[in-house]
């Protein structure tokens, strides 16, 4: 599998707009070391607005939540442009909810999958909304009185947690045996699926309201909002929130959804794909054998659930080591080549497939990997004790700062810092940051 793009040429052409255009990566990995995972604050808040303006614009500003959830950058520092906004997290373990408190956050929706009873007591101390996976959970709150029940419908019919389709009917039943009312359902359309495909969703979504739990006070649509990693215009990697909240307008109005009834969401790709790079360091020139072209660098294998386990390419810049210039991948200067981690196993690749990479890149030159800022730090996988990747956020006034080091040489574990460190403007050089 080849990547044609020639990524020099594009990166001028189409991405003098994107963040990662003025970032100075550079001169970031000159000073944090490499690897490292660069966030950009800004963007994160042009993704919140981009949502938020579309349900405005749809007429249902004031019923749409937003709960962005944590397992995907599972690093306060970077999210904390959400206290600002007024958006609240999505948590699964007591331990993330901890940890957010830690850092000032308070507004939480709980999907946990199956629980224990103590579990559910913790979750029912805080007061946030728990989506409850089984009938027996919902008995065990339903006996001891929790102040609100909500619950997980598996609309996939799966091995996932959620409270099957056929189950509902006696959901409802011990929901009135109880003389208690349903406060939220949550419902996940799945990954993967078309803007059409998820507006017919919603249709199915509200079905389930008005047939089984008519008094309910919100429905969370959970997430799936899809998001293009091949594309490099930022106008074509978004969900398209306008028509879909359009659609779901109308489609309330027809199911006769009362206007107090609450729309949750839990958008993660959308949100937080495309405000993450990771920043790799070249260890030689491009190696060519017999078998294959390779970039080695100094990452290692990470499982990165979009590039290996959905087949979506992510678009990579090579960048000069002396100028931070981007190298120019056009089709007369270029081979196709791998992109390696510097361990010995033989499945260490940073990428599946091969990528067009400029001929001419040397060691110390750098390469950036696109869109990296859901699921991939969290789930960075280390081989052969190869140390971990930092992370640094560049706040919306353009200042840079380490928020997770490296840690020490005999450790392998990445260190998120209780508070973060400002890469001083002088250690980086003279530069208008963005």
């Amino acid at each position: 599998m080849k990547n044609d793009l020639a990524t020099g040429a594009v990166l001028a052409d189409q991405c003098t707009n994107s963040w990662v255009s003025r970032a100075h990566l550079r001169l970031i990995g000159e000073r944090v070391g490499t690897p490292v995972f660069v966030y950009s604050e800004k963007q994160l808040v042009r993704n919140i607005a981009r949502i938020k303006e579309a349900a405005a614009s749809a007429g249902i500003g004031e019923r749409v939540e937003l709960y962005v959830p944590f397992f995907p950058n599972s690093n306060p520092h970077a999210l904390r442009a959400l206290q600002k906004l007024g958006i609240g997290v999505l948590v699964q373990l007591p331990n993330e909810y901890k940890l957010l408190r830690l850092f000032g956050f308070n507004k939480f929706i709980v999907s946990p999958g199956h629980v224990s009873d103590t579990e559910i007591g913790f979750w029912t101390q805080t007061g946030y909304p728990t989506f409850l996976s089984s009938l027996d959970e919902v008995a065990y709150a339903l006996r001891n009185n929790a102040p609100s029940i909500s619950v997980r419908i598996d609309s996939l019919d799966s091995e996932k947690p959620g409270i099957k389709f056929s189950q509902l009917n006696a959901l409802s039943d011990a929901l009135k045996a109880h003389s208690r009312d349903l406060e939220c359902f949550e419902v996940y359309c799945g990954s993967g699926k078309t803007l059409d495909e998820m507006i017919r969703f919603v249709e199915q979504v509200f079905d389930v309201f008005r047939t089984h739990f008519p008094t309910a006070r919100s429905i969370n649509f959970a997430g799936g909002h899809g998001f293009v990693y091949e594309a490099w215009d930022e106008s074509k990697k978004h969900f398209e929130w306008n028509q879909y909240f359009d659609a779901m307008r109308q489609t309330a109005a027809r199911f006769g959804v009362a206007d107090d009834v609450k729309f949750l969401f839990e958008p993660a790709r959308d949100v937080l794909a495309d405000i993450g790079v990771l920043l790799l360091k070249v260890k030689r020139n491009v190696i060519t054998n017999p078998k294959s072209s390779l970039v080695v660098t100094d990452g290692s294998r990470m499982l990165m659930p979009s590039a290996q386990l959905r087949s979506r390419r992510h678009n990579v810049l090579f960048i000069d080591g002396s100028s931070g210039d981007v190298r120019s991948s056009e089709p007369s200067n270029s081979v196709f080549a791998s992109l390696r981690g510097r361990s010995i196993l033989r499945n260490d690749y940073i990428l599946p497939g091969e990528y067009r990479v400029p001929s001419d890149v040397r060691a110390e030159d750098y390469v950036a990997i696109l869109d990296v800022g859901a699921y991939c730090a969290t789930q960075h996988m280390e081989f052969l004790n190869i140390p971990p990747a930092a992370e640094v956020v560049i706040e919306s006034d353009g200042a840079p700062y380490l928020v997770s080091s490296h840690g020490g040489e005999l450790d392998k574990w990445r260190h998120l810092l209780t508070e973060k460190k400002m890469l001083a403007r002088s250690e980086l050089g003279s530069l208008a940051w963005i």
